[in-house]
């Protein structure tokens, strides 16, 4: 699904991608909603079901390097639409416990590169929860990443922004969001 977010000075094209090709079960954008990093207060062991599926512990997941930025020419945000240029922003996460066999990603846009994102006034999208993998519990370490397609006229090209980039794992906790500067694509959707 592609959403087009609109007001202020910017226009989105939202496409979907999940890192290990597991496709897209939804999305959603939005602008001044953050993300909550508390633990749930639930103890150190949470249960993922009442279908017996095993245990994993309550640690919270965290970006353990990265993000980055790459470039990735133009493709277009569903099939038939138009091409547009193309930002990846990805980064590897962590998990003791192993349990990102369930996750979501959140990323965000900031227009002015300070090295920081106000979650609650920044430009974001989430990508809802999906399954990266049938072995619960035994996911410690992945890439996650989401797709920025832009539309002409609506950003500068070769301009630098921040980028930030967070991760929930099956339980429900979300890393900290990590942060990257890099430059938005050229109208080709090259590197700078």
């Amino acid at each position: 699904m592609t959403t087009t977010t609109g007001g202020g000075p910017w226009t989105w094209v939202l496409g979907c991608a999940i890192a290990m090709g597991t496709g897209c079960t939804g999305g959603k954008w939005g602008s001044g909603q953050g993300i909550d990093t508390a633990g749930d207060g639930g103890g150190d062991t949470i249960t993922l079901g009442d279908t017996g599926t095993p245990e994993c512990g309550g640690s919270p997941p965290e970006i353990s390097a990265g993000p980055w930025c790459e470039y990735l020419g133009m493709d277009a945000p569903e099939p038939g639409s138009e091409d547009l240029p193309v930002l990846r922003v990805y980064a590897t996460a962590t998990d003791p416990d192993g349990d990102l066999h369930i996750r979501a990603v959140r990323s965000w846009f900031d227009g002015e590169p300070l090295g920081e994102i106000d979650p609650d006034t920044a430009e974001f999208k989430e990508k809802d929860r999906s399954r990266a993998s049938d072995h619960d519990c035994q996911v410690f370490d992945t890439t996650v990443s989401d797709r920025w397609y832009f539309i002409e006229g609506r950003v500068e090209w070769g301009a630098d922004y921040d980028w930030g980039i967070a991760v929930q794992d099956a339980e429900g906790n979300w890393s900290e969001m990590a942060i990257t500067t890099c430059a938005a694509p050229t109208s080709e959707g090259l590197e700078p």
